[in-house]
């Protein structure tokens, strides 16, 4: 969850989203980076929000190391996740310099769960972090995902101070001007395409000013194990024809890449 929603969150449950995009990371890790299941990896997670995700993926993985950052996170935070999480498999800091500080572990496999959609020169920062320190190599894989289509852009983008929206298209491009080779690309849930459509154009019709809280505001309700089913159906539906070269859209987007060798 995006610091700004936990800010606002007076609840422990998880929106089904959250919850469906926790498994479609861990079948994507699965996937392009089957290393993790094999050998001790370490795992860098870049904009890792309040943590949970991190969590649910050392219990898939636990034989893993997860090095989280975030610059949202307070002294307090910081302070209640060292307390909580196991230091033997976690380690929280709020820059990448203190993450590196002293730390000569290389780094196979780095997180960018929606976060450079928030950066305004996303093309910059993603150098910049290829070249950030040594333990980041030609080897080191990325998993990032971020929100699609532009068209979409609605409030609630504006609330997580998003810059942007992706295609396909346009993340690979911005992909490929950072200097980052794409291994694969694709959508994710298709199923929620319309319902965000509907949204994005009442608002710009003028016919909505709900105000926009976020995920952190979630409640849990009856169906939301439905939704959750529907959500992981539909990506696994959406894996399959991708493999046979039918590329649905959905209302995210992830790619893999890596460095481009020279």
């Amino acid at each position: 969850m995006d610091l700004r929603e936990v800010k606002i969150s007076k609840s422990k449950d998880r929106h089904p989203w959250e919850l469906a995009r926790s498994k479609v990371v861990k079948s994507l890790i699965n996937r392009f980076f089957p290393a993790i299941n094999q050998r001790e990896t370490q795992v860098l997670d870049i904009g890792c929000g309040d943590t949970w995700l991190i969590e649910q993926l050392s219990k898939a993985f636990n034989n893993s190391k997860y090095t989280a950052v975030d610059i949202a996170f307070t002294d307090e935070l910081l302070s209640d996740y060292k307390q909580r999480l196991d230091p033997s498999k976690f380690s929280v800091y709020k820059t990448l310099d203190e993450a590196f500080d002293n730390n000569t572990t290389k780094i196979d496999l780095i997180l960018l769960l929606d976060v450079i959609e928030h950066i305004e020169d996303d093309i910059s920062f993603l150098k910049w972090v290829q070249t950030f320190s040594e333990n980041i190599t030609e080897d080191t894989l990325y998993l990032i995902t971020v929100p699609a289509y532009q068209s979409l852009f609605c409030k609630h983008d504006e609330f997580l101070g998003h810059y942007r929206r992706y295609t396909n298209k346009t993340l690979k491009k911005h992909i490929d001007k950072a200097g980052l080779e794409t291994i694969h690309v694709g959508y994710f849930f298709s199923f929620l395409l319309p319902f965000r459509w509907i949204i994005s154009s009442m608002e710009k019709l003028g016919l909505s000013n709900k105000e926009v809280k976020g995920i952190g505001d979630w409640k849990s309700k009856p169906t939301d194990k439905l939704i959750k089913s529907l959500l992981m159906a539909d990506y696994k539906i959406s894996s399959v024809l991708n493999k046979v070269g039918i590329k649905l859209p959905g209302l995210s987007n992830y790619i893999i890449c890596k460095k481009k060798l020279k």
